[in-house]
């Protein structure tokens, strides 16, 4: 870890440190615990790494860090919406822009950034087929490229997908609604379950070729995955993403 400066340091000197992201963590040369970052300029723990809630020093060379840095959790799948709900709620209650509406433009202008940036890292991972997606980047882009166009789901599934979702733009009969939706349900919680597997053994592995297939199963997972949500939103009547 770096330690606190001695004295105080100018934005720019701030930004001759750059910040990036690697395939399996963050960097560890900034002033960091297990579970948060602490401001080089008054020491005290901060919300996020990007903006000190205490007295307004913030860290623009550290924007490109991964949501999950952002929001100081854990990069896993296995994330519970109760660990994330939690986190937003504390982030809203110390990043609120109204909080800084007395203080100079600048503070304030620092804080709006600031949350933006946490309502982005929240979006990429409070949904779990976006959390995977984002995981998939953060961890194995490059092979998750390489493999993207052999591992879209089977024609067989295609099809049964444009079929239903040809029957749910029509008007159901209630029986066959409730139907559809358990087994959207059904279907979605399986696969949620095979990709928490699937992500922890991509974690736990070190063997290339068994990584490579990981991915490779990951994808396909991924790709079941989006078209079962967007049956269940065409059910709620909401637009597929």
């Amino acid at each position: 870890m770096r330690p606190v400066a001695a004295g105080p340091r100018s934005q720019s000197d701030s930004l001759s440190t750059a910040l990036t992201t690697v395939s399996m963590g963050e960097p560890d040369s900034y002033s960091q615990s297990s579970t948060a970052f602490r401001c080089d300029e008054c020491s005290l723990e901060m919300a996020v790494p990007l903006f000190c809630d205490h007295c307004g020093y913030s860290y623009p060379e550290r924007r490109g860090m991964s949501p999950f840095a952002i929001l100081s959790l854990p990069a896993t799948f296995a994330l519970s919406q109760e660990q994330i709900e939690q986190r937003e709620l504390d982030l809203t209650r110390r990043l609120h822009p109204d909080r800084w509406q007395k203080e100079d433009s600048r503070l304030h202008r620092q804080a709006l950034i600031a949350q933006v940036a946490v309502n982005e890292a929240l979006e990429a991972i409070r949904e779990p087929i976006r959390r995977g997606e984002t995981l998939l980047a953060l961890q194995a882009a490059e092979l998750s490229e390489q493999l993207q166009a052999e591992q879209r789901p089977d024609q067989s599934f295609l099809l049964e997908q444009l079929e239903l979702q040809e029957e749910v733009r029509d008007p159901l009969e209630p029986a066959r609604k409730r139907d559809i939706k358990k087994r959207v349900r059904r279907e979605l919680a399986g696969l949620l379950e095979q990709l928490n597997a699937h992500f922890a053994a991509f974690e736990a592995s070190k063997e290339d070729e068994k990584r490579r297939q990981l991915v490779g199963q990951t994808l396909r997972l991924l790709g079941e995955a989006r078209y079962w949500r967007n049956l269940q939103r065409a059910l709620r009547g909401e637009a597929p993403r």
